[in-house]
């Protein structure tokens, strides 16, 4: 689990349709209450962005909408890591 935050900018740098691997900082991991919380590691495809910051992916409905869009990672990051 990452520690703290990544440095980035504001707007989400993904697109719909993306693969992206769930790597939660402690407080968005903590954060998620759903019983069927996404798998750190996991990748999921991005089904949505909301509000330009929050990602929605396939398979996880969470009711209030989006997870941050720093809790994830391009694919093509964790490989090359």
């Amino acid at each position: 689990m990452i520690d703290a935050k990544k440095e980035s900018p504001s707007v989400c740098p993904f697109i719909m349709g993306e693969s992206v691997v769930y790597q939660p900082t402690q407080r968005g991991y903590d954060s998620d209450v759903m019983s069927d919380r996404l798998t750190q590691g996991a990748t999921y495809k991005v089904k949505e962005i909301q509000k330009d910051e929050y990602v929605v992916v396939e398979g996880y409905h969470h009711p209030g909408g989006g997870i941050y869009w720093s809790e994830f990672a391009a694919v093509s990051e964790v490989e090359s890591a």
